[in-house]
C-alpha cells in the first residue's frame, strides 16, 4: 500500500468529481463499494485525473447490507475504502431540540411522531453521496442534483447509522475465519 498524506475530504473529493464525470444523473439503484489507490497525492489535491485508481468492488441495493457483507473487508487491501450512494435528502428541522441544559423540549417527543421521511418530505433533494474511509478517517462529499455545479465536504463530522457502518467497515472490519472439520 502506497503512504499518503492526503486528509479524506481531499481523497472524497477526487473521487466524487471523477464520479460525477462518469455517472449519468442522481438516480443510482444500488449503493457501490470501491478500493481507491492514490497514485499521486499531490495530483488528489489539484484534482488531476489518474491521480487515483478507483477500483469498483461491489454493489447491492441496501447500503448498509453492502458495507457489512463480509467480503467487502476487501478494501482493507487498498489505501481507502469508498462507498456511493443516492438518495433523498431534506431540510433538518433543529427549531426544536435541546434548550442547551441537558434535557429535551417537551415538544421533541411530540414531534418524533410527525416525522417525515426525506423522500416524502415536501423540501427533498436528489442527492449522491461519496464517503471516503481510511488511515486517516473519515471525508465526504454530497452534490444535489437541482445544483450539480456545487459540492458539499464534509471532514468527518457527520453522525449516524452510515458514518458508523462506513467507519467499522475500515477501523473494525471483522474477519471471518474459515474453519475446515476434515482432519488432516
Amino acid at each position: 500500500m502506497t503512504k499518503h498524506t492526503n486528509t479524506p475530504v481531499a481523497l472524497a473529493t477526487c473521487v466524487e468529481q471523477s464520479l460525477h464525470m462518469s455517472l449519468d444523473g442522481f438516480d443510482l439503484k444500488r449503493a457501490r463499494l470501491y478500493g481507491i489507490s492514490v497514485v499521486d497525492a499531490g495530483g488528489v489535491n489539484r484534482l488531476e485525473d489518474g491521480a487515483l485508481r478507483i477500483t469498483f468492488l461491489a454493489e447491492h441495493g441496501d447500503v448498509y447490507e453492502l458495507i457489512d457483507a463480509p467480503t467487502s473487508a476487501i478494501v482493507r487491501m487498498f489505501d481507502a475504502a469508498v462507498v456511493l450512494t443516492c438518495g433523498w435528502a431534506a431540510p433538518i428541522d433543529r427549531s426544536h431540540g435541546s434548550d442547551g441544559d441537558g434535557e429535551d423540549d417537551d415538544e421533541v417527543d411530540e414531534d418524533a411522531n410527525e416525522k417525515v421521511p426525506p423522500s416524502q418530505h415536501p423540501q427533498r433533494r436528489r442527492v449522491r453521496l461519496v464517503v471516503v474511509v481510511g488511515d486517516q478517517g473519515v471525508g465526504s462529499v454530497l452534490r444535489f442534483a437541482d445544483t450539480p455545479k456545487e459540492i458539499v465536504t464534509d471532514a468527518g463530522s457527520a453522525r449516524g447509522s452510515l458514518a458508523d457502518a462506513v467507519t467499522n467497515l475500515w477501523f473494525d472490519s471483522p474477519v471471518h475465519v474459515a474453519r475446515s472439520t476434515s482432519a488432516i
